[in-house]
């Protein structure tokens, strides 16, 4: 799901929504059960996850929501707009991105933040071994043999001049490259 406007990142550190988008088809085109959801590129301002959520429910009434993010996200969630609310409205699913390695566990939420916000709004149930909301939504931490891939890392490549081979799909390299996307003046 590309964001219109990401509001943790400057407008120099993404290419152009319509770009994104592109690249997101391209890469899980022909992966079953994948598909991008452009909801956020359909209005304008900064993409808050909380107002996201809320717009696929009501599009989608009557089916549960769960948000996946890497540990990083997570130790973040704090700084989020409206970040409390987020939990009332789906559960989340919080996966290994290295270099964290996420173990589930009573310990592992202590283990992913120090947000007393954060760490208050969920008690651990050993009957389900999971963490419940006092909404009584879910927080899983799911441990996943997580590759030290990123956005972040493929943009540094290609402005640097290195591959991208191996680490996205071919289609969404040949298309960074006709477009000239991340590319720095030294190497345009």
């Amino acid at each position: 799901m590309p964001a219109h406007q990401p509001p943790h990142k400057g407008a120099h550190d993404v290419a152009p929504p319509a770009d994104r988008l592109r690249m997101l088809e391209l890469a899980v085109a022909g992966t079953p059960g994948l598909r991008v959801e452009p909801i956020e590129l359909e209005r304008p301002g900064p993409s808050y996850t909380i107002d996201t959520v809320r717009l696929l429910k009501g599009r989608h009434p009557g089916r549960h929501f769960a948000l996946a993010l890497g540990m990083d996200a997570f130790r973040e969630l704090h700084t989020w707009h409206r970040f409390l609310e987020l939990p009332t409205e789906c559960d989340l699913i919080v996966t290994s991105r290295p270099p964290d390695v996420v173990a589930p566990g009573p310990a592992a939420l202590a283990r992913a933040t120090s947000s007393i916000a954060v760490l208050e709004s969920f008690r651990y149930d050993a009957d389900i071994r999971s963490f419940r909301h006092l909404s009584g939504n879910r927080l899983d931490f799911v441990p996943v043999s997580a590759i030290d891939i990123s956005a972040s890392a493929l943009r540094a490549a290609v402005a640097t001049g290195r591959s991208l081979r191996f680490l996205t799909p071919q289609p969404v390299i040949d298309y960074i490259r006709v477009h000239g996307l991340y590319e720095t003046a030294a190497n345009a």
